[in-house]
Parts: structure tokens; sequence; C-alpha cells
């Protein structure tokens, strides 16, 4: 009885020690601009080893979730994500980020003369030999001081888009009703046939309640297969203009936007 007395305070002492692991994640909000639309970014930091998600990470990731919980004189918000890397163990690869990660983000206000206040819930996954699910929340205000040295970072930044390109003139999509909640799209780029510069070509979709779950790219084609999965029992249109290809050229992260049948 007392061997398993001292084997029960051993395994409490353990998860106790393990616990400030999982919790060393944090997030920030940083503002740039005090013009209208505002521009800032969220910036997450994890320790060493651990790595978190792409907004589409694919079926053995956590999807992000961003709620709103509150806001003020606030018209819109967009949060830009950049091209993720292929991580996890064979058979369990998920699209994601392992290093500290900045999130560009623009706010448009509706009175140009009015503070805008934002009040955000946000869950995302976090993995090592385990993968968990933090919580944060953030209070984002335009009130708050240009924050200069985070402004360097992110245009020193390697992870993130860093163009826009006019290829989205060439993206052929194909869009196939699977169910009343799911779709095959298929985008066809020649750029991207048999390039020896364009390499990891992703589908992306600007748009509230879908999500990617599966795809793949065939170079051979300058092809991407999806899954485009409505969540929930939001009744949503898919939308051309909101369809994206994001793809390394020579290293570097490039979109093109839209795509016409």
């Amino acid at each position: 009885m007392l061997k398993l007395i001292f084997i029960l305070i051993g395994i409490f002492y353990s998860l106790t020690l393990l616990k400030p692991s999982f919790s060393q994640a944090t997030m920030e909000y940083h503002i740039f601009s005090k013009d209208n639309p505002i521009n800032g970014a969220i910036s997450i930091a994890f320790p060493d080893g651990w790595n978190t998600y792409w907004k589409f990470p694919g079926p053995n990731g956590f999807t992000p979730i961003i709620k709103v919980l509150k806001k003020q004189n606030l018209k819109s918000f967009d949060v830009s994500w950049p091209y993720p890397k292929k991580l996890g163990p064979k058979n369990f690869t998920y699209l994601g980020y392992d290093d500290d990660l900045l999130l560009p983000v623009k706010f448009e206000k509706i009175d140009g003369r009015k503070s805008m206040y934002l009040h955000l819930d946000i869950s995302f996954g976090i993995c090592k030999s385990a993968c968990i699910v933090q919580n944060k929340t953030l209070k984002i205000s335009d009130k708050s001081d240009i924050d200069y040295l985070v402004l360097d970072k992110f245009l020193k930044s390697k992870n993130r888009i860093t163009m826009a390109t006019s290829f989205g003139g060439l993206n052929k999509c194909k869009i196939k009703k699977m169910t009343d909640k799911e779709y095959q799209i298929t985008l066809e780029n020649h750029f991207m046939k048999n390039s020896e510069t364009v390499t990891g070509v992703l589908v992306d979709y600007e748009g509230i309640s879908w999500t990617i779950e599966t795809q793949s790219f065939y170079p051979d084609f300058g092809r991407v297969e999806a899954v485009l999965k409505l969540e929930g029992s939001a009744e949503n249109k898919l939308v051309l203009e909101n369809f994206s290809l994001l793809y390394l050229d020579n290293r570097i992260a490039k979109r093109t936007v839209g795509c016409h049948y």
C-alpha cells in the first residue's frame, strides 16, 4: 500500500512538472499603423521543439478557431496566414509552423475618427511529442503604441507571404458538389506545370465557416485537388475570387488570387 502511495505521488509530481511546458505558448497583438485601415500582427511564441498549425492543417491537425467576443467601431478584419511547412512524423503529417509566428492583421474602422476595439477568443493547437489545444483571448485597440521592434522583425521575417503575383487569371477551377456541405475543388495553372522552380502548391480559401480538409499537388499537370467543407449549419456560397494558390517559387512564398471556370 505504501509503495502504491509513493508511485501515485511520483505520477502527480511528474504531471505537475510537465504542465508548465504545456502552457508556455504566448500570444500578443502588435500595432504597426494608426491610419484606417489599421495594420498590425498577432504573434504566437511557443517553447523550443513545439510547433503549431496552419489555418487548414489537414486531417491530422487542429484547425485554429477565431471568435469575436466583442467589437466596437469595426467594419472588418482580415488575418493573413504565411505559407506553412509540412510537419509531423511519417503517416501523420500536417501543415503548420515550427518557428515563432507573426500573423499579419488588417482592421477597417466604420468611423475613422473614432477609436476601434476588438476582443477575440482564439483556440489553436501546439505539438511536440503530444498535441494539445491552447485557448487565448486578445483585447485589441488602436490606442496602443506602434511596436517598431516587432514591425522590423516582421519586415525581415522569411516566414510570411512575401508577394502577390498576377498569375491568378491563369487559375482554372473546377468545382464538384459531393454533398450539401462538401465540394471537390480542382485548380490548374499552366505556369506551375512541370516547373523547375515552383514547389509545394496549396489551395487557400478566404471565407467564414469554410475549411479545407485534404489537398494534393500534381506537378505534371500543374493541378491541385482539395476537399472544401462547410462547417456547422451556416449557409455560405462559394466565391471564385476567394480562392488562391500559395506556392514556393525558388523558395520565395507567393500567392495568386482568384480563378475562373
